[in-house]
């Protein structure tokens, strides 16, 4: 199934939300796989040895996942909210990670749970988003005689031009959302003379 314009976090962003003296530390990032939030959480607990709370949520994959983690605070208390920060941003192919230094006071389960959504919330807000355009890339070898018809039905279908060399015969590699590529190639049939491969299928982000 070909993948939609998605939005995800742009960059990194973090936060520090205090509570009764319990301090909340927010990190929000781009991430793809469990492997890419493993290895954060790996680096977050170099950073913070003495915190025993590394609360998580994530929306990523394809087909959308996603996950949470209290991590040894109340059910739902924690990863949830987080959950909900990253829902309420419109988010995927993200995550975000919080990390409580207890204070000494309880804040009860409402108190985390707000604690908890209000820090994700603000450091998902510092990295700011960005609409993301699964696309993909085709190279396609033809004589220039049809270079006019396939730049023509480039253009319907919201394709560009990544690169081009010419010879005695045109190469390009064209980029298109994956959305197009269906309607693409079926029209792609009618010009027999054009030989086509796909390359790959990347993201490509716009603002």
């Amino acid at each position: 199934m070909p993948l939609a314009p998605y939005t995800c976090l742009a960059h990194d962003g973090e936060s520090l939300f205090k509570d009764r003296a319990s301090k909340f530390y927010a990190y929000a990032f781009p991430c793809s796989s469990m492997e890419v939030l493993d290895a954060k959480l790996a680096e977050l607990k170099k950073t913070h040895p003495k915190a025993r709370h590394f609360c998580w949520a994530s929306r990523m994959g394809q087909p959308l996942e996603e996950r949470a983690q209290d991590a040894g605070e109340p059910v739902h208390s924690a990863g949830t909210p987080i959950l909900h920060a990253l829902q309420s941003a419109g988010v995927e192919q993200s995550a975000a990670i919080v990390i409580r230094y207890f204070g000494g006071t309880k804040l009860g389960v409402s108190g985390l749970i707000h604690a908890y959504r209000t820090s994700a919330m603000e450091a998902i807000q510092q990295a700011g988003t960005v609409e993301v355009v699964p696309r993909i890339s085709v190279h396609c070898s033809l004589p220039y005689s049809a270079l006019g018809s396939l730049e023509a039905l480039m253009r319907q279908h919201q394709g560009s031009m990544r690169a081009q060399k010419f010879g005695t015969a045109c190469e390009l590699i064209l980029e298109l959302p994956e959305l197009e590529w269906a309607r693409f190639a079926a029209q792609l049939e009618a010009l027999p003379e054009v030989q086509w491969r796909i390359q790959e299928a990347s993201p490509t982000a716009t603002t």
